[in-house]
C-alpha cells in the first residue's frame, strides 16, 4: 500500500523505478483473515522473554512526503504502519484482555523491561528505563486494560489508541485523564555512547 491505496505489481515496479524512496506498507501476515497466520503471530508475540516493540516507520503526508517536525496531533491524512500508534494497545487489547494469552504483569515486562534489558548494554541509559524504582526515569502510563483499544488501520493509521489515561515523561504529566497537557516535551534522547 502506498498511503492507504493498494498497490499493483504494476504500480509498484512503477514506483521503483519513479520513486524508489517512497514508503510503502507490504502485507505479509493477515492473521483476522487466516488462522494459519494467527498461529505465527502468536509464535512471534508470545516467545518466552521476547520483547514487545516497534520499529515503527516515519509518518509521511498525503503525497508522500515525510513529516520532518514534531507535529502533534498528527494531521488526519498522515500515513505509517499502524504498528506505528497502536502496537502496545493491540497487544494489551488483544492479547492480554480478549484473548487471555498472556497475563497483564508478562505484557508489561515484555513491554517495558524486556526491551529496556536488551538495550542496556549498548546504551547504558536503558538501565533507567522499563522499571519502577528509586532513580529509574520518570516514564509511567496509566491505562484502563478493560478500554484499551487501538483504533489505527491501514486506511487511517494516524488514529490515536482508547483507554490511555495518563502519561507522565520525565516526571511531567502530558497527558491527563486522556487529554494533552500543554506544549510540554520533556523526554529526553536516549543515545549510545561513543
Amino acid at each position: 500500500e502506498f498511503n492507504g491505496t493498494p498497490l499493483t505489481q504494476g504500480k509498484i515496479d512503477e514506483m521503483q523505478a519513479s520513486s524508489p524512496g517512497d514508503i510503502v506498507v507490504i502485507h505479509f501476515l493477515r492473521p483476522d483473515q487466516s488462522k494459519e497466520d494467527q498461529r505465527l503471530l502468536d509464535i512471534s508475540v508470545l516467545f518466552p522473554g521476547g520483547a514487545i516493540a516497534t520499529d515503527a516507520m516515519p509518518w509521511t503526508d498525503s503525497t508522500g512526503k515525510i513529516l520532518e517536525d514534531d507535529v502533534w496531533p498528527l494531521p488526519d491524512d498522515a500515513f505509517a504502519h499502524p504498528r506505528s500508534a497502536g502496537t502496545y494497545s493491540r497487544f494489551l487489547g488483544r492479547w492480554v484482555r480478549e484473548r487471555k494469552a498472556i497475563s497483564l504483569q508478562e505484557a508489561l515486562r515484555k513491554t517495558s523491561l524486556i526491551p529496556a534489558q536488551i538495550l542496556e548494554k549498548a546504551v547504558p541509559q536503558m538501565k533507567k528505563k522499563g522499571r519502577v524504582q528509586v532513580g529509574a526515569d520518570a516514564d509511567l502510563v496509566v491505562f484502563d486494560l478493560d478500554t484499551v483499544t487501538d483504533r489505527a488501520s491501514y486506511v487511517k493509521p494516524a488514529q490515536t489508541s482508547k483507554g490511555f489515561r495518563h502519561v507522565v515523561v520525565n516526571g511531567t504529566t502530558i497527558i491527563d485523564e486522556g487529554r494533552r497537557q500543554g506544549d510540554a516535551r520533556p523526554g529526553q534522547p536516549v543515545r549510545r555512547t561513543v
